[in-house]
């Protein structure tokens, strides 16, 4: 070292150090932009596999989402697990998980869908029709998740006969 340090001169000896500093802050930062890049797809990749999710645009899109959570659970009630998880109903209607999630809060408000808590699974909590839709109308959830029944919309609710719509007839 004694010797190279003597054979070099002093500024080829500053210049090559300050010369490689910003060559290993570009490799630095290269690395860092892998890394970052790798964990994002590694993120990204659950959703990529589970297909194309339905996307809510429009108005009414909660309800939609409500009235097809209702027809599942239906569906449910003759198994033998007797109700849906989020992740099973999430698949099924092909949205997230958040997705369903204001939709299940308006039925279980409602008191036609229960959580159900059990220890028999790691699968989490189910989700079991309370509700008979033969005898139930559909007046509460359209006003919870479509339109309120108020003076201004008088007129829509008498015309189309929302309070004497049984939810068996939709579902």
């Amino acid at each position: 070292l004694v010797f190279y340090l003597a054979m070099v001169p002093t500024y080829s000896v500053v210049y090559g150090t300050f010369a490689t500093v910003p060559i290993m802050l570009v490799w630095i930062y290269l690395v860092w932009v892998i890394i970052l890049l790798g964990a994002v797809i590694a993120a990204y990749l659950p959703s990529l596999l589970a297909g194309v999710a339905r996307r809510g645009l429009g108005a009414g899109w909660q309800f939609q989402l409500a009235l097809e959570t209702l027809r599942l659970l239906q569906q449910a009630r003759d198994v033998t697990s007797r109700g849906l998880t989020v992740p099973e109903l999430a698949k099924a209607l092909r949205v997230s998980a958040l997705g369903i999630d204001s939709s299940l809060q308006a039925l279980v408000e409602l008191d036609w869908v229960a959580r159900l808590d059990d220890d028999f699974g790691d699968e989490g909590p189910r989700y079991v029709l309370l509700v008979d839709p033969q005898a139930a109308l559909l007046e509460p959830l359209v006003q919870s998740l479509l339109l309120r029944h108020n003076s201004s919309t008088d007129a829509i609710w008498e015309r189309a006969q929302l309070g004497q719509v049984r939810l068996g007839e939709v579902l």
